[in-house]
């Protein structure tokens, strides 16, 4: 097996943001009048607002003002955003990962997140490392679908086999699944490793250099 590319997942993978997601998801659902257990906000916190929203409707068949619950979660995530620091939310192993892996194979990422919220967390010397980023602005359809991965792919000019996946949630084993591209499973973000195990990844990892080491042997 031969990769030509590495694309990653962002949030829960480079960087640990998934607990500021969580608690903004939390607090809104609380907002609007909701309970979830914390087995069910983990599930949730991968969705969209707007996905997070209809759950709350379907689930309980209450009928709410879908966008001012996407506003109060939006604006939830930036105050905590702006208190944390966003450019300060990277695991310590992530920049380096991507600098040393950029310097013999293309690397994009892809993330759910929107391009305002990237312009934070990325510095101009990581940035640089990076052939592209897709953001959940462009596309059309986000995670699971398969249009940003595949947006990617023909982006890199490569076909499916080519390319290796990172991801911490089901949503991008989802998506690699579907598109049937090599799925990489990097644990303590989103989804536990019991649920990234059902998707059958090709290499599961705690750390960046675990993942360096496994490139360097398909390289």
């Amino acid at each position: 097996m031969q990769i030509k590319a590495v694309l990653c997942d962002l949030d829960g993978t480079l960087i640990d943001s998934i607990p500021l997601i969580m608690r903004s998801d939390k607090a809104a659902i609380q907002k609007f009048g909701f309970k979830v257990s914390n087995q069910r906000l983990r599930e949730l916190s991968q969705l969209h607002s707007r996905d997070i929203a209809y759950y709350l409707m379907d689930s309980t068949r209450r009928v709410f003002d879908i966008y001012k619950f996407i506003a109060y979660r939006r604006s939830l995530f930036v105050k905590l955003l702006k208190k944390h620091k966003a450019n300060k939310l990277w695991f310590k192993d992530s920049k380096e990962f991507i600098k040393d892996i950029s310097c013999t194979l293309p690397m994009a990422v892809i993330t759910g997140s929107r391009h305002k919220f990237v312009e934070t967390v990325f510095d101009k010397k990581t940035f640089a490392c990076l052939k592209f980023i897709i953001t959940s602005d462009d596309v059309q359809h986000k995670k699971p679908d398969i249009e940003p991965l595949e947006k990617a792919i023909k982006l890199l000019g490569l076909k499916n086999k080519d390319i290796i996946f990172i991801g911490d949630s089901e949503q991008d084993a989802l998506m690699c699944q579907r598109l049937g591209v090599k799925f990489v499973a990097k644990i303590g973000g989103i989804s536990t490793e019991n649920q990234l195990r059902r998707y059958n990844p090709i290499f599961v990892a705690k750390t960046f250099s675990e993942i360096k080491r496994f490139i360097a042997l398909l390289s």
